[in-house]
């Protein structure tokens, strides 16, 4: 096949089955070279999953990223920074109360702990504490301060009377099948008569991983 003709069959190939690994490559381009898989695969700009050691491969107009940069096809996981070492540095520096392992963990849905490592070796991000659970944050030391002193605020929450979260639930279950945003949930109990706020349903949405998401 001409260069024109095996890319195109490999692009079908990804659109086909979404993610491919270097098996399929191979087997799509007739070849068990590596460079010449590699060479075919960056004509297509592909991109490289940051789970599974980086085994699987997409493409970025089948990839659907959420607002996090994230898109999953099942347990295999892409960002729209490339590598799990790039991603865990934006989400750590922009987050605005810093991030814990475990929260981190469940947001990459892998473990992070030697990428976080690296990150704290290279200065790229840093430790606002010693203590259990570690607070992860910016290096920049306003941005540290400014993380450390929203997270002590959510720290200091005192937690809502069950019948207030489980009305605020009750509300976001009835837009199902689709996710409403804090304000929807919010303005549709104040349309009810309710006088829980907004910053209520902002603390049940975010104890209750509720946040909006764009779907994978």
């Amino acid at each position: 096949m001409s260069k024109k003709e095996t890319l195109a069959t490999l692009k079908t190939l990804f659109q086909k089955h979404k993610v491919l690994d270097i098996g399929r490559v191979y087997n799509a381009i007739d070849t068990t070279s590596h460079a010449t898989a590699f060479r075919y695969l960056k004509e297509l700009h592909h991109l490289t999953s940051y789970t599974h050691n980086g085994k699987f491969y997409t493409l970025p107009e089948i990839a659907q990223f959420n607002k996090d940069g994230f898109w999953y096809y099942g347990d295999i996981g892409f960002s729209s920074r490339g590598t799990l070492i790039s991603t865990l540095e934006h989400l750590i520096t922009v987050s605005e109360s810093g991030q814990t392992n475990s929260e981190l963990e469940k947001h990459f849905r892998t473990r992070v702990q030697r990428a976080l490592q690296t990150l704290l070796s290279t200065k790229k991000i840093a430790k606002a504490n010693s203590r259990k659970p570690c607070l992860y944050v910016s290096p920049d030391l306003c941005v540290r301060d400014l993380q450390v002193k929203n997270r002590s605020q959510i720290g200091n929450r005192r937690k809502l009377p069950d019948w207030i979260t489980a009305e605020i639930l009750v509300e976001a279950i009835r837009s199902a099948p689709v996710q409403p945003g804090i304000d929807d949930v919010a303005n549709s109990l104040a349309k009810r008569g309710s006088l829980i706020t907004r910053e209520q349903v902002k603390q049940v949405f975010e104890e209750n991983d509720l946040e909006k998401k764009t779907p994978d």
